[in-house]
């Protein structure tokens, strides 16, 4: 089921079988990408809804999206930068030099991504500073894509240089989501609009029957809250 701006829910998603998938990238390569996409999908959809008038209700499910949104840019960009670069660099240091300045690049998202926080927050407080949100998600959009290419230009190079070790190292440090709840916001949020290739090799490592629980339990709460905030939504006057 899909409506006619083309957003469809989640819930549906049957992942290819493994046999028809080529060799696969990296799993943190194509769990970054799967990041980047969700990322700059939210920030173009945001520019669309933040034009139309709306609910109160779905302004509140979009300010707290907007704040998720953020802390998923800024955890993808601290992996990377405090643990994933300085392995490759340990293992390749002539990839030093890429790296500290895909590091600059990140901390130049963080005035824009402030900016964007707190016009969020502002715009709970009042309605009618709308158009600040629209102007600061416009210029955080504008800054990321770029930052996101860059990435993807080193990940595969550091993927390629890092060892079992290394990577057992990185991946003892990672946040473990163990809310089911949790865990399915984010699970379905990454895969929102992921074609199935794609959406299959970051599904590839997660048990079918545990997929089953996340679909059949938890991806409901996902699915209402995207169409509520991407298509529209909620009782009482739109503003």
């Amino acid at each position: 089921m899909s409506t006619s701006n083309g957003y469809a829910p989640m819930s549906t998603l049957e992942p290819l079988a493994p046999a028809t998938l080529a060799p696969s990238p990296h799993p943190h390569a194509v769990r970054c990408a799967a990041v980047h996409h969700a990322v700059g999908r939210d920030l173009h959809r945001l520019e669309l809804v933040l034009g139309e008038p709306m609910t109160a209700v779905r302004r509140q499910a979009i300010i707290g999206h907007v704040g998720f949104l953020l802390d998923q840019l800024t955890t993808q960009h601290r992996l990377l930068d405090e643990s994933i670069w300085p392995a490759a660099i340990a293992r390749r240091p002539d990839l030093a030099d890429l790296a500290d300045r895909i590091r600059s690049s990140h901390d130049d998202v963080v005035p824009a991504s402030v900016v964007t926080r707190n016009a969020a927050a502002g715009w709970l407080r009042s309605a009618l500073t709308r158009g600040t949100v629209l102007s600061a998600v416009r210029e955080l959009s504008s800054r990321v894509g770029s930052v996101s290419d860059q990435d993807a230009d080193l990940l595969p190079l550091a993927c390629e240089a890092l060892t079992a070790t290394d990577w057992a190292a990185i991946d003892r440090r990672l946040p473990r989501l163990t809310n089911p709840t949790r865990l399915a916001r984010r699970t379905f949020w990454l895969l929102d609009d992921l074609d199935a290739r794609h959406a299959d090799l970051l599904m590839q490592r997660t048990p079918p029957a545990a997929m089953w629980v996340l679909r059949n339990g938890f991806s409901g709460a996902y699915n209402r809250s995207s169409y509520l905030m991407w298509v529209g939504g909620g009782t009482g006057p739109a503003v």
